[in-house]
């Protein structure tokens, strides 16, 4: 029983990340192997399904995003204290408002890192079936597609920011 209390946030993590796979790889496999009939424009997916995709993809999308401003925000804050001690304060010579990259990884536990990269490689299998079906996937594989070309373009726009030149 101590073993599952001391890993208790990592099953929690590992069950939330394994139901996101599931329930996002049964879409695709749905969306993947269904052929155009001429009866309908898109594969027929049940609202439970459509549902908990939904809700999984925006929840993990909105929990690594947080994750990372939060990471990046307390770099900031502890690079600022410390550039404030080390001169006479925030404005003076040699402060910088971007923070190191490797400071943030650093900071971001197992289970965060975990939990972007299956949002990453989810998500671009779902980008990547969007773009080879087109018309015939589902507005639910558009949606998180372009989702996720939204939260590549944030994080994108976050690790350039970060990015702290040496002086």
């Amino acid at each position: 029983m101590d073993i599952v209390r001391q890993q208790l946030f990592n099953i929690i993590a590992f069950v939330f990340l394994g139901l996101f796979v599931a329930v996002w790889g049964s879409v695709l496999l749905r969306v993947g192997f269904w052929v155009p009939d001429g009866r309908t424009a898109a594969p027929p997916l049940n609202g439970a399904l459509v549902t908990a995709a939904g809700v999984l993809a925006t929840s993990l999308s909105s929990l690594t995003a947080s994750a990372l401003g939060f990471t990046i925000s307390e770099v900031r804050r502890d690079e600022s204290e410390q550039d404030a001690r080390r001169t006479s304060g925030p404005g003076a010579p040699g402060s910088s408002t971007a923070v190191n990259p490797s400071d943030v990884t650093a900071r971001l536990s197992g289970r965060i890192v975990a939990a972007i990269i299956v949002y990453l490689a989810v998500g671009l299998a779902v980008l990547l079936l969007w773009l080879a079906k087109g018309t015939a996937s589902t507005d639910l594989i558009g949606a998180f597609a372009l989702s996720l070309l939204g939260w590549l373009i944030g994080a994108a726009g976050v690790v350039f920011q970060t990015e702290k030149r040496n002086t």
